[in-house]
């Protein structure tokens, strides 16, 4: 049997036996009386908008090893001591919402609580996606991305987010056995010059543009940052301000999209999503923006916005054939969606997977002439 049929037969099983993820979690959550988050810090607030889309059932607590947490409320969730969750350990499902969670795992385990689990928010909504699309479609794109993928850790991660996602979520080590440092720029595939100019689209405060800077000795020909969040650009503005390559550095309070216009945005610090929420924005196409720049690297991490942002860079891309660091973990679609739309704009890339937490988060999809 060759490769390419064992990749197949691998996936349709796979979803023919697939779990249902969403369905698991909520009968967990209707198994003991109280829901339990331990981790009062960023994973804790990005997950709580899928908890309630998807679950829909009150979280009672959450928890925290910080003594200064204790009593205060997080995303209006009252915390507790360790103390106080070991003494109602028999009556809860703890979700644990820290990425170095395996101490916290230790520590619960070895007191006996019956229900400790990990969170896979990103899952959730996989869940929901699959139960009501053709997986024969599915299978058919996986296929090809996996045909695509240019070396051996790339098909380890394609394998282990498939597994994860569709019936090997209990491992909770199956990211940490993938996860790798240096996120946009591995060194095995990553090899930056003294010329780039770079854009980093959802630059955040600063700290990619920041790491490139440490990497390159501050060798580089110029960054373009793009920054949607207003709270957020003001730390980038700040950040930038104080590196001795500012002069090099253009920063812009906008979002990337496919066409320019107005646009809500939630609030969400170091999530910020396009297309919904309370806050207002401008978004314009990268090919618009730069059109008459130099471009050698482009990084994308928009919160499910980068298809969008990739079809507003497509003249550049096409025509520069820029490195390109694209996040596809915001949607189980993304897997498939990105790297094909990528070799459709340019087929000469070579595709390379690489994943950056121990959860499902920062998975990258990096493309190389």
């Amino acid at each position: 049997m060759n490769n390419d049929l064992q990749v197949r037969n691998h996936i349709v099983e796979l979803l023919a036996k697939r779990r249902d993820y969403q369905q698991e979690i909520i009968d967990l959550t209707r198994k003991y009386q109280y829901v339990v988050f331990y981790g009062c810090g960023a994973i804790l607030n990005s997950i709580i908008d899928s908890w309630n889309e998807y679950v829909d059932r009150k979280i009672d607590y959450c928890c925290d090893s910080n003594s200064e947490k204790w009593g205060k409320s997080f995303c209006g969730i009252k915390c507790i001591s360790p103390e106080e969750l070991i003494a109602i350990k028999d009556k809860c499902a703890v979700f644990v919402t820290i990425g170095e969670f395996r101490p916290v795992f230790n520590f619960l385990t070895e007191r006996g609580f019956p229900s400790v689990n990990l969170l896979y928010k990103y899952d959730l909504a996989a869940s929901s996606f699959l139960a009501g699309h053709d997986h024969n479609e599915v299978v058919n794109n996986l296929c090809k991305v996996y045909g695509y993928l240019s070396d051996q850790q790339s098909r380890k991660v394609f394998d282990s987010i498939i597994s994860r996602v569709l019936g090997d979520g209990k491992n909770i080590g199956i990211m940490v056995d993938i996860c790798e440092k240096h996120q946009y720029f591995p060194a095995d595939i990553i090899k930056l010059s003294e010329h780039e100019s770079f854009v980093d689209i959802g630059a955040y405060d600063g700290d990619t543009v920041r790491d490139l800077a440490a990497r390159t000795k501050g060798k580089f020909d110029q960054v373009f940052s793009f920054e949607l969040d207003a709270i957020n650009f003001k730390s980038l503005q700040h950040n930038v301000g104080l590196m001795p390559e500012r002069d090099r550095v253009k920063i812009y309070n906008v979002g990337i999209w496919d066409s320019e216009c107005d646009i809500t945005y939630s609030i969400g610090q170091s999530q910020s999503t396009v297309g919904a929420g309370e806050a207002h924005g401008h978004v314009v196409r990268l090919d618009d923006a730069l059109k008459s720049e130099k471009i050698t690297f482009i990084k994308m991490d928009i919160e499910g916005a980068e298809p969008q942002a990739l079809r507003g860079s497509q003249n550049i891309i096409r025509s520069q054939k820029p490195t390109l660091a694209i996040c596809i973990y915001h949607d189980f679609k993304h897997l498939w969606e990105i790297p094909l739309y990528i070799k459709e704009l340019v087929p000469e890339y070579k595709i390379y997977l690489r994943h950056h937490t121990n959860l499902e988060y920062e998975t990258v999809c990096y493309a190389i002439i």
